[in-house]
């Protein structure tokens, strides 16, 4: 009777554990397909990478301080300047002195964005565009002539500040150069800038 007692408690006991264990079970198997899906994505990850890029051309990596150097934003700026790091399509400076009574520098920066084709380049650009409100008649902002095949600049306040702003178009590649100071940028300074830029560039 103690065997039989014995023999029944142990099936009660397996009879009871049954739905736990396919619980564990069905759970491991889920862990296991998504061990197996999370090393297995690359195939079909190229997949929206390519998509992305097709459809948002990406810039080629360039060094913006070959086409705008410490003299030119000494310029730019009207005292010495020092570089500061912008990432890697921009190249920064700031003035190596405060020109603040509050500690702060006034600083310049270009990013250039430049592109393997044309066609991405007047996809970017227009892109750009739409983005920054890139377009004659708007309020505060100047057409340039005589900078890349299409250029705009606009000088507005900024938070206690002033920032001049200059975007050009070329055929392979378009920038944006900026200028933020204490005083009101000097637009001939910028723009006398920006083509300096513009010709190094295609």
């Amino acid at each position: 009777m103690s065997f039989h007692s014995g023999s029944f408690g142990m099936h009660a006991r397996q009879a009871r554990n049954h739905p736990v264990l396919v619980l564990v079970a069905g759970l491991l198997a889920l862990g296991a397909a998504a061990f197996y899906h999370g090393f297995t994505p690359q195939a079909s990850a190229a997949i929206p990478i390519a998509i992305a890029a097709q459809g948002d051309p990406q810039p080629i990596k360039f060094d913006g301080c070959t086409v705008f150097t410490s003299a030119d934003a000494a310029q730019v700026l009207g005292v010495p300047v020092r570089t500061s790091p912008l990432g890697t399509v921009g190249c920064a400076y700031e003035a190596a002195k405060e020109t603040s009574p509050n500690g702060w520098h006034r600083n310049t920066a270009v990013n250039i964005f430049k592109y393997k084709s044309a066609s991405d380049e007047a996809s970017a650009w227009d892109d750009q565009k739409i983005l920054k409100g890139l377009r004659p008649g708007r309020k505060n902002l100047t057409v340039l002539s005589g900078v890349g095949s299409e250029a705009y600049m606009q000088i507005l306040p900024s938070l206690g500040a002033f920032e001049g702003e200059v975007w050009v178009h070329k055929s392979l590649s378009h920038f944006r150069l900026v200028e933020v100071s204490e005083q009101a940028p000097s637009p001939d300074a910028l723009k006398a800038a920006a083509q300096k830029i513009a010709a190094k560039l295609p």
